[in-house]
């Protein structure tokens, strides 16, 4: 009995050695010279609530930069989960998907009627070869803002 004990005691302590680990520990290759970075997005002045930021850096980096507006339109961005942006020059990358006539069943996980998938901000704003949104990332902290003209409704794929 004495040795079932010890032995659960040590697996136990074992077990919880594991949990104990960082989550998202910040990986040894993330660049130490990232910048604190906000991004507000409007649409004809207002502020795009929910919409996808995503940075596409002129040389390849390791890991993406990417942030969601909040109710200001403000998007932190953040890479590998940590705030900041990599230094060097980006083109700014808007997307936002919005799905409408989702019923309510569905939103309990019964059966329904699909709803149908819509992007809001106008597509040249989501590819790199057409978006004409550019940001440069220096030491200090960058704060910048950027109009995406008129709201879409343009179904998605």
């Amino acid at each position: 009995m004495k040795n079932i004990t010890i032995f659960l005691s040590c697996a136990l302590i074992l077990a919880a050695s594991f949990g104990c680990t960082k989550k998202n520990a910040r990986p040894a290759d993330l660049p130490e010279d990232m910048s604190p970075c906000s991004i507000t997005i409007t649409q004809d002045g207002t502020p795009v609530v929910g919409a996808t930021v995503a940075l596409e850096y002129e040389t390849p980096v390791k890991y993406q930069t990417s942030g969601t507006t909040d109710a200001k339109g403000v998007a932190i961005m953040m890479t590998y989960g940590h705030a900041g942006a990599q230094q060097g020059t980006a083109k700014v990358l808007v997307s936002k998907l919005v799905t409408e006539g989702a019923s309510e069943a569905e939103d309990y996980g019964e059966s329904g009627e699909m709803g149908q998938d819509f992007e809001t901000i106008d597509l040249k704003y989501k590819a790199v070869d057409t978006t004409d949104l550019t940001i440069t990332i220096g030491k200090d902290n960058v704060a910048e803002s950027f109009e995406v003209g008129a709201p879409v409704r343009i179904p998605a794929n």
